[in-house]
Order: structure tokens, then sequence, then C-alpha cells
């Protein structure tokens, strides 16, 4: 599958925005804030990350709209699909905690 790169305006690091390129292949899911911005949840981990550990985000001026649009995807709520993104990160991070 082709990684995908759409570029984003981050607001949680700069407070005036900074302009960056995400790869959708490696975001396990979107989360729409009530202020129109979305915070992008990665499904790859820091290498230090452990199995209870926060999973790598940023926050995005663009909504989730605004981002399916650009991706040119459909965007719906598949609650099977984020538990399988959930099941597939754990499964990552379990394989990193055994090479160390």
């Amino acid at each position: 599958m082709a990684e995908q790169f759409i570029e984003l305006t981050r607001v949680d690091a700069e407070g005036h925005g900074e302009s960056l390129l995400v790869n959708l292949g490696n975001v396990a899911w979107i989360e729409p804030g009530a202020d129109g911005a979305s915070r992008i949840v990665f499904a790859v981990g820091l290498p230090y990350e452990r199995a209870n550990g926060v999973p790598l985000s940023i926050l995005v001026r663009e909504s989730a709209e605004d981002i399916a649009q650009l991706a040119g995807v459909v965007r719906k709520t598949d609650r099977d699909a984020i538990a399988q993104a959930w099941v597939d990160q754990r499964s990552r991070r379990e394989i990193g905690d055994e090479r160390d």
C-alpha cells in the first residue's frame, strides 16, 4: 500500500501553527475536538514506550472532515476498526518489549 502524506497545521507545539506532513498510513485514529481541531493518534509509538504508555499524538488545526477531504476518504465511525487499531498497537509494543 502506498504511503499517503497530507499537509496539516500543527497547533499543539506552536501557538501560531506549524505546517507539517502527516503519513496517514501510520494513523490509528483521529479524535475530533469541540473547537474544530483534531487529535491525530498514531499506530506507531516511541521506542521507549511501554504497554501502559500514552500513544504518540499531535493536535492539528484541521477538522476530521477536512482531513478526510484532503485524503479523499469517507469518514466513518467504526468501533471494530478502532478496537482493531488498539490491538495492533499493543501487539507492536509487546514485540518491542521482547526485543529489549
